[in-house]
C-alpha cells in the first residue's frame, strides 16, 4: 500500500466519518480548526494531520490513524497551510504619482 492508497483506504474513511460526527457544533456543522468558520458543505470537510504523513510515516498508526493528529479544516485552508496553489498571501502594491 502506499500514501495514495492510505487516504482512499477503509480505515481511514471510516475514521474520517468518526471525527467528523465527534466534531459537531452545537448548530450541527464541524468548525475548521484553522479558520473557525463552520464547514457547511461535507465535500468541503479535509481531514489534516498534524503531523505529516509521508510515505514511511502512513504506517505507524499512532500517526496516521490517531485522533488527535488529525484536525477538521476546509479545503481552501488545507491549500493555506501546504502553501499550496500559491496561497502564501500576496503582495498588493499601489503606485501613485507620474511614471518615471
Amino acid at each position: 500500500m502506499s500514501l495514495y492508497n492510505f487516504y482512499r483506504s477503509d480505515k481511514w474513511i471510516n475514521l474520517l466519518k468518526v471525527i467528523r460526527n465527534t466534531r459537531l457544533d452545537a448548530s450541527g456543522y464541524n468548525v475548521c480548526e484553522y479558520c473557525g468558520k463552520p464547514i457547511v458543505k461535507a465535500y468541503d470537510c479535509i481531514g489534516h494531520h498534524e503531523i505529516e504523513l509521508t510515505e514511511e510515516s502512513y504506517l505507524d498508526a499512532a500517526i496516521s490513524l490517531n485522533p488527535d493528529n488529525i484536525k477538521l479544516v476546509h479545503h481552501r485552508c488545507h491549500n493555506l497551510i501546504h502553501n499550496k496553489l500559491s496561497y502564501s498571501g500576496r503582495q498588493v502594491f499601489i503606485v501613485y504619482g507620474a511614471p518615471l
